[in-house]
C-alpha cells in the first residue's frame, strides 16, 4: 500500500530542531471563524524573549501494509524564543552535513548551513537554509479566547471517538476537562501555506542504491502509470529528470502539493545512485490538502480510513501549530494531564 506523505508532515521537523520541541499541528473546530492574517489584524508579539509553544497530542501507530492502528498517546510540548525577530536552529552556522543539489549550485556537507527561522510578523516567517535557499511560510492567527480545550488539542476526537485501544491521555483530558475552556488574550497560529523559492534534491553517501541510475530512472516511468492509475486522492503524477552541477537526478512529484512519491527519487553522484529527498517549489496549501483528503473521504468505506481522514480534515481546518504563552500556560496548568517535553 502506498504510504502518502503530505509535505505538511515533513515540515514539523524543521521547527522542532530550530525550536527545541514540536509535532503534529492541532486544531480547534470552532475556531474556523476567528482567524486572521497579516493586515490591521491582531498580532501576538515578536519582540526580544518571546515565547511560542508547541502543545500537542501525539499517537503512536503500528503500521504494516494492511493495517494502522493508534496504540498509545503522549501529551508534548515543546518551545521557541524569538531574539532579533529570529528563531535559530541549532545546526546554524554548522556544516549542512548532506549534499544539498540546487540548479544553480551542489552545496557539499562541509558547506555551513544557515538555518534560521526569520520571523517578520507571527503570520509571515521565512526559513533560511542556506545560500539563496529559502522557504516562506504563512500563518493564520486564531483567537482562542472561550474556545474548548481538549477540541482545540485533539479537533473531531469527541465527536468521532476513540480506536479500539485506549489513549489514556486523551481519554482523561476528555472525562476530567472536557468542558474547560481559554482564558481571555489565548491564542495559537495555524499554518497556512509553505513554498520553496526553488526545487532543491538532498542526500547522503550513506544511502546508496544497489542499482543502476538508468535502471532506477526506467522504473520510475513504469512507477509513474501506477500512481496516477490508482490513487484514492485524485493526485496528478508527474516524472522528472535532469542534470544539474554534473549530477543526475529524477523524481515522480504531486502537481498540485510538490510531494515526491515513495521511493522515487535519486541521483547519481561520482558514479554511485543514492536515495534523495525532494523539495518541489511548489506551493502546499493547507486548502488544498483539504480537498485531496475530501476527495479520499469519498472513495474509501472501511470505519478505520473514514476515521483517519475526518481527524485529517479536522486538524487542517482548525489546527493549532503554535500557541501564545496565554494559551499554553492553560494547558499546561490542567491538574492530572502529563505534559512531557519533546525528545529531540
Amino acid at each position: 500500500m502506498l504510504k502518502i506523505k503530505f509535505v505538511v508532515l515533513a515540515m514539523l521537523p524543521l521547527m522542532l530542531s530550530a525550536c527545541g520541541g514540536g509535532g503534529d499541528s492541532s486544531g480547534n473546530n470552532s475556531s474556523g471563524n476567528n482567524s486572521s492574517t497579516g493586515g490591521n489584524a491582531p498580532q501576538d508579539s515578536t519582540a526580544n524573549g518571546t515565547r511560542y509553544y508547541f502543545m500537542d497530542h501525539e499517537v503512536s501507530i503500528y503500521e504494516d501494509d494492511d493495517i494502522s492502528v493508534e496504540i498509545g498517546d503522549t501529551l508534548s510540548f515543546g518551545a521557541f524564543e524569538i531574539f532579533n525577530k529570529q528563531v535559530k536552529d541549532p545546526a546554524s552556522n554548522q556544516p549542512l552535513n548532506n549534499y544539498l543539489l540546487t540548479e544553480k549550485k551542489l552545496y557539499l556537507p562541509t558547506d555551513i548551513a544557515t538555518k534560521v527561522m526569520n520571523i517578520r510578523s507571527m503570520t509571515d516567517w521565512t526559513y533560511d537554509v542556506i545560500g539563496d535557499v529559502k522557504e516562506d511560510w504563512k500563518l493564520e492567527r486564531v483567537d482562542l479566547a472561550n474556545k474548548n480545550m481538549f477540541d482545540t488539542v485533539l479537533p473531531n476526537y469527541r465527536t468521532l471517538g476513540f480506536d479500539e485501544f485506549a489513549l489514556g491521555n486523551a481519554e482523561i483530558f476528555l472525562n476530567v476537562h472536557g468542558n474547560k475552556v481559554f482564558p481571555a488574550g489565548s491564542a495559537c497560529y495555524r499554518l497556512v501555506s509553505r513554498k520553496s523559492n526553488q526545487d532543491t534534491f538532498t542526500f547522503n553517501q550513506k544511502m546508496m542504491i544497489e542499482q543502476s541510475f538508468a535502471d532506477f530512472n526506467l522504473e520510475n516511468e513504469w512507477y509513474l502509470s501506477g500512481l496516477n492509475a490508482n490513487n484514492l486522492f485524485d493526485f496528478t503524477y508527474r516524472a522528472a529528470n535532469g542534470t544539474w552541477q554534473g549530477v543526475p537526478w529524477t523524481t515522480i512529484y504531486s502537481t498540485s502539493l510538490g510531494f515526491s512519491a515513495n521511493e522515487s527519487v535519486a541521483v547519481q553522484y561520482q558514479g554511485q545512485t543514492y536515495e534523495a529527498d525532494y523539495t518541489s517549489s511548489i506551493e502546499w496549501t493547507a486548502k488544498k490538502e483539504i480537498e485531496h483528503w475530501e476527495t479520499y473521504l469519498k472513495k474509501v468505506s472501511e470505519p478505520e480510513q473514514i476515521r483517519a481522514a475526518k481527524l485529517k480534515i479536522a486538524q487542517l481546518k482548525s489546527g493549532c501549530y503554535v500557541y501564545n504563552e496565554k494559551a499554553a500556560e492553560a494547558l499546561y496548568a490542567l491538574p492530572s494531564l502529563d505534559w512531557q517535553a519533546y525528545k529531540n
